[in-house]
């Protein structure tokens, strides 16, 4: 609603995140969205908040990854074996494409993304406490995701950065 009071003629969605100063918060969320294959970013789930104080304008925290690391194979082993954990999966993206994978081209070279590198040990971390929720296998499986996705944004990044 704010996106469509507020852009200027034939203004996409992100050339207004970035005309709006949020380009930086646009580009992570990008790379989060491939990192846990999140297939749910419809423009419901993008929300501006307004400072009280100073009317200010910025883009809320993410919210609804509901749809991302494979809960659609949720209870179904058979489903999760067979889960190509690199596929481009198709997304419902408000800002970019259905594609996570070309998602990640729309981010410049020259973006300050502020992204920590993962390390395997982080594992441990980042999934405290889910073995309350999935079975053992699904864990894994959502590890693998994120891992190897990692893997491949670096090596996307770093041949981006090499010089012709």
């Amino acid at each position: 609603m704010f996106y469509d009071l507020q852009k200027r003629n034939n203004e996409s969605p992100l050339e207004f995140a970035v005309r709006n100063g949020w380009e930086i918060y646009i580009y992570q969320m990008i790379c989060v969205d491939y990192l846990i294959a999140n297939r749910d970013r419809h423009g419901s789930n993008l929300e501006v908040l307004r400072s009280i104080e100073d009317e200010s304008i910025r883009l809320a925290p993410l919210f609804d990854q509901g749809v991302s690391l494979l809960f659609s194979t949720y209870g179904d082993e058979e489903a999760l074996d067979k889960t190509d954990v690199m596929q481009d999966f198709l997304a419902n993206n408000y800002i970019g494409s259905r594609s996570l994978e070309y998602n990640l081209s729309l981010i410049p070279d020259n973006a300050d993304l502020r992204i920590n590198v993962l390390k395997q040990e982080d594992k441990k971390y980042i999934l405290e406490g889910i073995e309350r929720i999935l079975t053992q296998k699904h864990i894994e499986k959502i590890w693998e995701v994120v891992w190897k996705r990692w893997c491949h944004f670096e090596e996307i990044c770093s041949e981006e950065k090499r010089p012709e």
